[in-house]
């Protein structure tokens, strides 16, 4: 590139400067956006990771409350089987047959 006289460089040397401080600044704005986000992805992940205790918690809590139902259940199955089986003896006795 061939300019005419020194007022030409000096103006296309002064639109490189321009563009230069520009492309910098730009620069600057690309790295402060990166940083927050980088930021914004720690405070996510640790929020992940404080919902994953959370979760590891609830799932504990709801095993051993299964567990408790399980008992129950187990009971409520003896207890109906006995009174059943109490049931079975009256009707036996009222029919006055002999019980097995």
């Amino acid at each position: 590139m061939q300019f005419a006289n020194f007022e030409e460089f000096w103006a296309a040397l002064g639109c490189l400067y321009d563009e230069t401080l520009e492309i910098k600044e730009s620069i600057e704005k690309l790295r402060r956006t990166g940083e927050q986000d980088r930021e914004a992805i720690k405070a996510q992940g640790e929020s992940i990771h404080g919902l994953t205790e959370a979760s590891k918690v609830l799932l504990s809590a709801v095993d051993k409350l299964h567990a408790v139902v399980d008992v129950h259940e187990r009971r409520h199955d003896r207890t109906e089987i006995t009174v059943e089986a109490i049931l079975e003896d009256l009707r036996r006795h009222r029919e006055q047959r002999p019980s097995q």
